[in-house]
């Protein structure tokens, strides 16, 4: 929004500089040039802000075609030059195959051919060459950044592929957990029924609730699911420990009881530790100090990394896609960024199962 204002302001300052050296000032033999010239500035702008490839090649076509038929030696405006690179810039950003070569080319003969408006000379050439290397600019400078965008979508796709694969492989051993539990449950209810049926009761009063912390399980990570994925065991709080251990700058704090935390969300706690010191070690070596701080409620578990490193991006911020995705899929929240006295914080917040539910 703010680039389509500074375009419009842009636009109507080269305007009045047109005008200002008589752009729309017809004579009386041909009242309709500085109409058509006005057009060509309207058309090119509405195809720069507006961005549509029908109206693109219209703009560019109205431009040339003035070109081509302009009866008047009279220089080309600063407007409608400037609304026409806004154009090639907009369509090159938007190009989605190699169909759309031609348009991007129309619009470059209509930009680089502006200067024919005048008497050709000199002037008028080394004008064109200018607008060349312009154009050319242009689309380079667009390409290339596309290039960059595109090399940054693929990474993130690649960290969400390997966060959902993680996802399949967590889920596998949350729910096989509850599973092993109702197991274990209904046999001992079997072979106590009989005997003493209020104790048989309570197991299966224990196997219903396994069953819906399963079921919870489930609702908050089928979406991640990915069926090639291989088993591998689950980290939780008790295996933080090791992981500060390993770090000489890190203290730990543990506030509350964390041994009835759901399995996900024990193992997301974990997560976020070991990718927050993970980013320390690369990219905060000056800090003195780092603190993890891990507290719980009935409802939600925080945890809370910081050190006092310099306060900028430690990272390229991939690791926090992937512990945005694996928090956000448990209902939790994440925010990474400078600490209000310095430094950088990493603070996330995951429900343990009854604010969710």
């Amino acid at each position: 929004m703010i680039w389509r204002f500074g375009g419009i302001a842009a636009l109507i300052a080269a305007a009045f500089v047109d005008f200002y050296y008589g752009l729309f000032r017809s004579p009386g033999l041909y009242p309709w040039t500085g109409w058509a010239a006005l057009g060509c500035i309207v058309l090119a702008s509405s195809a720069w802000l507006r961005p549509h490839r029908a109206l693109a090649a219209v703009a560019a076509t109205a431009s040339l075609t003035f070109t081509l038929v302009n009866p008047l030696d009279k220089e080309f405006g600063v407007a409608e030059t400037l609304a026409l690179t806004g154009v090639l810039a907009v369509t090159t950003h938007r190009a989605r195959s190699r169909r759309d070569a031609p348009l991007i080319g129309w619009i470059v003969i209509a930009l680089v051919t502006q200067p024919l408006r005048y008497p050709l000379g000199p002037t008028e050439l080394t004008l064109a060459m200018a607008l060349v290397v312009v154009a050319t600019g242009v689309v380079a400078s667009v390409g290339y950044l596309r290039l960059l965008g595109n090399a940054r979508e693929k990474q993130v796709a690649a960290v969400k592929a390997e966060q959902k694969a993680e996802f399949a492989r967590d889920l596998h051993d949350f729910v096989g957990h509850h599973i092993t539990g109702m197991v274990v449950l209904a046999q001992g209810a079997g072979r106590i029924v009989e005997r003493n049926p209020a104790q048989a009761k309570q197991a299966l009063d224990r196997i219903e609730e396994a069953g819906g912390e399963a079921m919870a399980a489930m609702r908050r990570m089928i979406g991640m699911l990915r069926d090639d994925a291989p088993v591998a065991p689950v980290a939780g709080i008790v295996d933080i420990e090791p992981l500060v251990a390993a770090e000489p700058r890190a203290t730990l704090e543990i506030h509350g009881d964390t041994t009835a935390l759901p399995l996900e969300v024990a193992g997301s706690v974990h997560r976020v530790v070991m990718e927050s010191l993970t980013n320390i070690r690369k990219h905060a070596q000056e800090a003195t100090t780092v603190d993890v701080q891990i507290q719980t409620t009935p409802d939600w578990v925080t945890v809370k990394v910081s050190n006092d490193g310099k306060p900028a991006r430690q990272g390229n911020g991939f690791g926090l896609v992937g512990l945005t995705e694996r928090v956000q899929a448990l209902g939790g929240r994440i925010k990474a960024g400078p600490g209000i006295d310095g430094g950088w914080v990493v603070d996330a917040a995951l429900p343990t199962g009854r604010a969710t539910a």
